[in-house]
């Protein structure tokens, strides 16, 4: 797609709602950022993204994506999108959005000949034809506040030779959730046999998994579960020397801060959704089923293929990360 730079003025970014979509959504505002630093750009996203667009210095506006449900929504929306002229529409969610408010340019996705292409580099491929290398130099955008950081300083305050560990038990999906028992004998072998310091992380809805996993540690922990928001979360990781989580949104956030992850997998393809970070290791089952993205098993989730993952498996992946080369 030919593009006069210097027409792109106003852009419109349709992105998902979940937010470990979201979070790999970024790199496309990041690489908009660049190629078009004048413009500015509106953002329609899910609930969870509205703190991460409103810091970007390019966003103008942030707009709910529930604003544009129902048939009558969604008119209103394309009415109002139309009366804004935006230059540019770039819709990750593929809808006839671009084509219904007339933008005057909407670069369509082509995603590289490969057996399964990582969501980030599938949302990026949205961006060929209209920037130079849309897979070179890419990075991630979530925000930290002077605040946040104060506050995990103080959370994660030193001790000397004590590597950290950052746990996240939880997962949208119950599938891909390890079991809560294994997750404690982890981290009591984490701490008793590598003398690590293991902070344990989650969302209200992890809390109740986070307390039972909590009760059953033999070891101290230091509970964070509900105590994070999306930028703390990503400056104690940034700090952390490892973070061992399931496929979930968190696991997202490690690969945005570059930090040394342990991925446990069970029915999610990780060659799509997998850690981005310089040193890191996936743990999955070794059953020909997977992966199959489905949201329901035959098997349930107590006897799913994320019950073959052992303690062994997770721990002696996370020894190579921590004292190994990665």
């Amino acid at each position: 797609m030919n593009t006069d730079k210097n027409q792109i003025k106003t852009i419109l970014f349709i992105t998902l709602s979940n937010l470990g979509d979201i979070i790999l959504t970024t790199p496309v505002l990041e690489k908009l950022h660049d190629e078009f630093p004048g413009a500015r750009v509106d953002v329609v996203t899910g609930a969870p993204g509205r703190d991460i667009f409103t810091a970007h210095p390019a966003v103008r506006e942030v707009i709910d994506a529930k604003s544009c449900r129902g048939a009558l929504g969604r008119m209103r929306q394309v009415f109002e999108f139309r009366r804004r002229r935006y230059d540019l529409v770039v819709d990750l969610k593929k809808s006839l959005v671009p084509y219904l408010i007339g933008a005057k340019f909407r670069p369509r996705a082509f995603v590289r000949r490969m057996p399964a292409l990582h969501k980030r580099d599938e949302h990026l491929s949205t961006l060929a034809g209209l920037v130079v290398d849309p897979f070179s130099d890419t990075r991630f955008f979530i925000p930290v506040m002077d605040d946040e950081k104060n506050y995990i300083g103080k959370v994660m305050a030193p001790e000397e030779g004590r590597k950290t560990v950052v746990i996240n038990p939880g997962a949208k999906s119950h599938l891909k959730r390890w079991d809560e028992a294994k997750y404690a004998a982890l981290s009591d072998r984490l701490v008793s046999e590598l003398g690590c310091r293991v902070f344990m992380t989650g969302t209200e809805d992890d809390a109740e998994a986070v307390s039972r996993l909590i009760e059953r540690v033999k070891e101290p922990v230091t509970d964070l579960c509900r105590k994070t928001s999306i930028g703390a979360l990503a400056e104690l990781m940034r700090r952390a020397d490892l973070v061992i989580t399931n496929d979930s949104a968190p696991l997202h956030v490690a690969s945005a801060v570059n930090a040394p992850t342990v991925a446990i997998f069970g029915p999610s393809d990780e060659r799509k959704y997998g850690p981005l970070a310089d040193r890191s290791r996936v743990i999955k089952p070794d059953v020909p089923c997977r992966p199959c993205g489905r949201p329901l098993c035959a098997k349930g989730p107590e006897e799913g293929c994320i019950s073959r993952v052992t303690v062994e498996n997770v721990f002696r992946a996370a020894v190579d990360v921590l004292v190994g080369e990665g």
